[in-house]
């Protein structure tokens, strides 16, 4: 299963990134074409730099953020996932929140995980990490993984 990052989805609203915005709208629909789910830690997240960082009003920000919410499947962090967030942000490799996300998506099925925000190729076990973003549209990587 192929899941995505918070900040792929904030593309679908970021008018001053035209080329990111058609990747994201292109990933957005092939995610849910294939049922990928995302985990519930990343609406919170898209709700809030919608309204802090893109100035949407807070009707909004949530009416999008409520849109992924009935597009996808969820799923959602473990007590587990967060401790080894907690280890693996005190040794260095992330931030705890992004590796909240890593771990709980892993834990969840997925293979793939979609952001531009860490290391691409980066595994964490069965977890690949892949930036979808390319100089002009959706990475090299990304359009194999999704077949377009």
């Amino acid at each position: 299963m192929i899941t995505a990052d918070t900040n792929v989805f904030v593309y679908l609203w970021d008018s001053g990134a035209p080329e990111k915005t058609r990747a994201a709208r292109q990933l957005a629909t092939a995610l849910g074409d294939r049922n990928s789910a995302i985990g519930l830690q990343v609406i919170g997240e898209l709700q809030n730099v919608l309204r802090r960082k893109l100035k949407q009003p807070p009707w909004e920000a949530a009416q999008n953020a409520r849109n992924l919410l009935t597009t996808f499947e969820t799923f959602t962090a473990s007590e587990t996932n967060a401790n080894e967030a907690l280890t693996l942000m005190s040794a260095g490799r992330m931030s705890y929140w992004d590796a909240l996300l890593v771990t709980s998506a892993r834990d969840a099925g997925c293979t793939a995980f979609l952001t531009e925000d860490m290391a691409d190729g980066m595994r964490l076990g069965a977890l690949e990490i892949i930036n979808p973003f390319g100089s002009d549209g959706l990475s090299d990587r990304a359009l194999a993984l999704l077949k377009l």
